[in-house]
């Protein structure tokens, strides 16, 4: 229930940018109503496919163990650690049997293998929840420390290079867990560490190897923006103006030609490039590895319980599947009324591509997130139809967002969390109905809160309005612009310096065969078989809004976890690992909640040295060359 009515951020975002840069007198009502329906049509598909994405034991959804192990920490009753862990796992330790005991013996001579897990679970939270403290308000440039900036402040090269919030990142660290566990990336004891490396090769090529030299070459003309930015800009390196290029609300032609043709950052360019062949890729992969899964599993006439999750469910009665349909189709429905009675800009045929898109995808994209707890970018389909079919009317993205991106990412999210309730053996009636209250109540809390924010803080998703300055809110804002009011026509099409982004649907179209090829050729390479496309293309997406440093910090955290202490200490990794990670999550948001409420909220600050984290790098968001 919880769950269901916390994450809501993107479809939020959506909302803010209609009210405070396109329509500002958009209704709460309007809000409201358009919300639920997009809500509810996500649950509904994310219903509709529990066949495919929760009861098979092969979609293992792995943040989903994460509060399992939560909740089994906290309720299950076996003291005794042999009687909790599957003692076959020392045979597959690849420091063998004995080597295993011994080092096992060594935990258990300092006393840490007889802690449960709820003890150490209060020990991880405890220690989470008072070290916020430091990075979050006493000294907050522990969040990110920039080396080079620390050794050449004034060198514009060093700051470019070395900052982890608007550079490169490189030789840059932090001691903060939120940057280890961001929003983006989640946490990196939950991803599978044939995920991270994926993740982070792909990181690795692009921003430390391709960008830098493509930027410093000024490709482009990039060298004239900022390196790392979210921004559009003019080609003379000035904020677009969007007033300059409207008129009555919609996109003009004539005044864009004399105003000016669009500018992005490299970085922010090649984000949409390589989201382009991350899409086509997705396809790809899941035609030729789940294929021929995925055709039977449709095929069969009842569900398949193939591990024990499965077979202890079935005790409880199912949910109908024509439930969901009804949910689907009435929510539907009422979006498209509100929306078209509401003059929202966007015609009825609008709201029902939307839909397919979100209907077409949630298997495939589903598919991949479930094993390697990574979603691949999926609003560039919703921004390049919307670009193509409501070119001119920045309004229409924010509806294709909202349900053809927006409910597709809620309907993973609701399957996640339905996978968890799967493990938890919790009724499938009930789950149903408390998804759905936690729905409600999240539609109707995050809406009004929004519209009381914007109403009551002043300059509020702008920079004079720190810290409410909304870094997601702001690209959804600059994504508009580019695929909205101006069109993919423009921005990407014939003697647009980013039209050789689109060769990126043919790369993606083409790079998984390769690779499929090979590891059937060669069955026995390990480290060849968890080579997976789609994920290492999906590497840079979250780049921008998430910072840099977030990147190689949260691969850090997970080799150390995932890797090593998975490979010489497979016990206590078996036990204490998605406890630690918990533990750290509920840690760090208490602190985060009592520092608000009790400090910022009352305006108790502390200025000094420790806390102006924009001065290590005080040249880094400036452009290499002068415009």
């Amino acid at each position: 229930m919880s769950n269901a009515s916390a994450y809501m951020a993107l479809t939020v975002d959506i909302f803010a940018v209609l009210r405070l840069y396109y329509n500002p007198s958009f209704s709460l009502w309007t809000a409201l109503v358009l919300l639920l329906s997009g809500q509810l049509f996500a649950y509904s598909l994310a219903g509709l496919s529990r066949t495919l994405l929760v009861l098979p034991a092969s979609m293992i959804w792995p943040s989903s163990l994460i509060n399992a192990s939560l909740f089994r920490t906290f309720h299950e009753h076996q003291p005794e650690f042999d009687k909790s862990i599957n003692r076959a796992s020392i045979s597959d330790s690849k420091v063998g049997p004995a080597v295993e005991s011994s080092l096992w013996a060594r935990w258990r001579q300092k006393g840490l293998s007889g802690m449960s897990r709820t003890q150490f679970f209060w020990i991880c939270f405890a220690c989470s929840f008072v070290w916020y403290f430091v990075p979050g308000y006493l000294l907050q440039v522990l969040s990110t420390i920039s080396l080079l900036c620390l050794v050449a402040p004034h060198s514009h090269l060093a700051n470019l290079i070395g900052d982890g919030k608007q550079g490169l990142g490189v030789l840059s660290f932090s001691l903060d867990w939120s940057v280890f566990s961001n929003a983006f990336l989640l946490s990196p004891i939950a991803t599978p560490f044939w995920a991270a490396c994926n993740l982070f090769v792909g990181f690795v090529l692009v921003f430390w190897i391709a960008l830098p030299i493509a930027y410093f070459n000024n490709l482009w003309g990039a060298a004239s923006l900022p390196l790392y930015s979210a921004n559009v800009f003019t080609t003379n390196s000035t904020q677009y103006d969007i007033s300059r290029v409207m008129r009555n609300g919609v996109f003009d032609a004539q005044a864009y030609e004399k105003y000016s043709p669009l500018r992005m950052s490299l970085e922010f360019s090649w984000v949409y490039g390589i989201g382009f062949a991350a899409l086509m890729s997705i396809l790809v992969h899941i035609a030729l590895y789940n294929g021929k899964e995925i055709i039977a599993r449709v095929r069969e006439t009842k569900t398949k319980h193939d591990d024990i999750h499965g077979k202890l469910i079935m005790q409880y009665p199912s949910v109908k599947a024509w439930w969901y349909l009804v949910m689907l189709v009435a929510s539907a429905a009422a979006g498209i009324a509100v929306g078209v009675g509401a003059h929202v800009g966007v015609p009825w045929w609008g709201y029902i591509l939307s839909f397919a898109i979100a209907i077409v995808l949630i298997i495939p994209v589903g598919i991949i997130q479930a094993v390697s707890n990574r979603q691949p970018g999926l609003s560039l389909v919703a921004e390049l139809l919307s670009g193509i079919v409501l070119q001119g009317i920045p309004t229409g993205y924010s509806i294709l967002k909202l349900y053809g991106h927006g409910s597709l990412a809620q309907a993973l999210s609701y399957a996640q969390d339905m996978k968890l309730a799967h493990y938890m053996k919790i009724p499938p009636r009930q789950v149903l109905l408390y998804q759905g209250i936690g729905i409600v109540i999240s539609v109707v809390i995050q809406t009004c809160l929004f519209f009381w924010l914007v109403d009551h803080i002043p300059d509020m998703c702008r920079p004079e309005g720190y810290p409410w300055v909304c870094r997601s809110t702001n690209l959804v804002y600059s994504a508009s612009i580019i695929w909205n009011l101006i069109g993919p026509l423009k921005v990407f099409g014939e003697g647009s310096p980013y039209s050789p982004l689109l060769w990126g649907f043919l790369f993606g179209l083409f790079l998984p065969i390769p690779v499929y090829f090979l590891q059937r050729r060669f069955p026995r390479c390990t480290w060849l078989k968890h080579v997976y496309i789609p994920v290492i293309l999906s590497g840079i997406v979250g780049l921008p809004p998430m910072p840099p440093v977030d990147f190689p910090m949260w691969f850090l955290f997970g080799f150390i976890f995932n890797f090593l202490i998975h490979r010489y200490w497979n016990m206590w990794w078996q036990k204490y690992n998605f406890t630690l990670s918990a533990g750290l999550d509920s840690g760090l948001a208490l602190s985060g909640i009592f520092q608000f409420l009790a400090l910022s909220q009352n305006g108790i600050e502390i200025n000094w040295w420790g806390n102006q984290v924009d001065r290590q790098c005080p040249l880094s968001a400036q452009p290499w060359l002068t415009p």
